[in-house]
């Protein structure tokens, strides 16, 4: 199954049924930039011979974008969609949680969400970028390093002082855009949110929390900061690191779950 909308960057979510013919079928769904194949998102969804009611979350959009689904077979090829179909795709108004945003929030996700749509074309110079009011600050560069030179395998990362954001490109091409987005969700977490609710600012959980409300509150889904942290996780598979995976995934469950900010639908 493929199909183009014409986004042209405004905000949505797209809606759909999935009715799967085989057992055991995973549907593998990816959406891209159709202009210059970025990846903006991707799930898997696992089918057991009945009907799934799909959301793509897209609160950041490019001017088209192509959604493809396809099957995994079991020898992890993918297949046509003869085992399966797609029905009832429509386009609808983003909805989000009802999560109370500062003024800040909302120039910083602006800010992030043209930055990770426009990482393509960027350079990694090191130059400085400025959201427009001038409070929040990125560098982009081919890789992190340390204060001694030493490559730091990482997406992003904060100063704790200064609150600009290292973002290395390298990584980031590797990531849909929306979890480029989740993790700068994370950095910001740390300088401009812990300090807010008495956390200091290196605070990994704080982080990760405060992210993930930031990154929901504005429409984004529960799993793409799942999987953007699973990116980060499985390449430094620490015990700390696992204890966090279960506290995002818990907390996730617990917002899908209306715990804290009410269900408008299930938006996974």
């Amino acid at each position: 199954m493929k199909f183009v909308v014409n986004s042209r960057n405004a905000p949505m979510d797209i809606m759909y049924l999935l009715n799967s013919k085989a057992s055991n079928n995973t549907l593998h769904t990816t959406v891209t930039d159709a202009l210059n194949g970025d990846l903006i998102l991707e799930r898997k969804d696992r089918m057991n011979n009945g009907k799934k009611e799909v959301i793509l979350k897209l609160p950041s959009t490019p001017e088209k974008m192509l959604i493809e689904t396809k099957s995994i077979g079991s020898n992890r090829n993918f297949r046509s969609g003869s085992n399966f179909k797609v029905e009832n795709a429509k386009v609808v108004p983003l909805r989000k949680w009802k999560v109370d945003l500062g003024s800040g929030d909302k120039e910083f996700v602006d800010f992030i969400k043209k930055f990770c749509r426009d990482i393509p074309k960027l350079k990694a110079n090191g130059m400085l970028r400025r959201s427009p009011s001038g409070t929040f600050k990125i560098v982009l560069k081919p890789k992190l390093t340390s204060y001694k030179g030493e490559i730091i395998d990482s997406p992003c990362m904060i100063g704790t002082k200064t609150g600009t954001i290292e973002v290395s490109k390298d990584y980031f091409m590797k990531m849909s855009q929306q979890q480029r987005i989740a993790t700068l969700c994370h950095e910001y977490g740390h300088f401009y949110k812990n300090p807010i609710i008495k956390l200091p600012i290196g605070d990994e959980v704080g982080a990760d929390l405060n992210g993930m409300t930031l990154f929901v509150g504005n429409g984004f889904s529960i799993s793409e900061y799942a999987n953007a942290f699973k990116t980060v996780f499985d390449k430094v598979p620490t015990r700390q690191n696992e204890q966090r995976a279960k506290l995002i995934k818990g907390f996730g469950d617990k917002v899908y779950n209306g715990y804290y900010f009410g269900k408008p639908y299930n938006i996974r």
